[in-house]
């Protein structure tokens, strides 16, 4: 069993790490909501937990506009992991979608959930005839396809200018270093410099994996919704 974690690729490991963190975490969080009477008010992380489920509801029920139930907790679960799939560089793993297996397995995901949901709900031969046309045929797979394409591309420009800025900020510091020249704090200056360029340089490195993660989350978890949406209504 530790042969084979050991030998799968990093972005892997990170997905179950992240898998396993966050079923232990939203567990022990579900338990604390469950525990709550219709009188008592919510406070901390069980205030966040609720918040949080009520934004999501409210933004998948205006885009299915009925039947939005059963689905709602499928796209909060696909909107939790991205968030922290997205910035989990952030703690020193690698970015599960910086694989582009795993991108694409989130493609083959999308794809199996909205046919699986269209031929439930829907008139399933309906469905299937429309399929014999090639542009639909298509369209069914394309979608799902550009998705998990658009993960990883945006997360790997994200994660490039993160570390170009990263790398200039740390040059650029150097460079006011050696305009100035300090002789007499010579070591000393150097060192808050190069400091200072790194420490400037991680700060905004984390700022753009935070915004870049939590867009690119929010973005995938609008479009399944939508494409969900309209397999429903079809």
């Amino acid at each position: 069993m530790i042969d084979f974690y050991v030998n799968l690729a990093p972005g892997v490991k990170s997905s179950l790490i992240i898998t396993t963190v966050l079923i232990i975490a939203l567990s022990l969080i579900g338990l604390r909501v469950k525990k709550l009477q219709a009188t008592d008010v919510p406070h901390g992380i069980t205030l966040i937990a609720v918040m949080f489920v009520e934004m999501v509801n409210d933004m998948v029920k205006n885009v299915f506009h009925k039947n939005w139930k059963p689905y709602a907790p499928l796209t909060m679960t696909i909107l939790i992991f991205l968030l922290f799939a997205n910035t989990v560089s952030l703690f020193g793993l690698t970015a599960p979608l910086s694989n582009i297996m795993v991108a694409l397995s989130f493609s083959v995901f999308a794809f199996g959930s909205i046919q699986l949901v269209g031929y439930t709900v829907t008139n399933p031969f309906k469905r299937a005839k429309s399929m014999l046309n090639p542009l639909n045929l298509i369209g069914e797979i394309s979608t799902p396809l550009a998705m998990g394409l658009r993960l990883f591309g945006n997360l790997l420009s994200g994660s490039i200018i993160g570390l170009i800025i990263f790398r200039g900020s740390y040059e650029l510091a150097m460079f006011i270093f050696d305009a100035i020249d300090i002789l007499i704090l010579n070591g000393i200056g150097f060192a808050i410099f190069q400091t200072i360029g790194l420490g400037v340089g991680a700060f905004i490195h984390a700022v753009f994996d935070v915004f870049f993660g939590a867009i690119q989350a929010y973005v995938y978890f609008m479009l399944f919704t939508i494409f969900m949406s309209l397999a429903v209504e079809e």
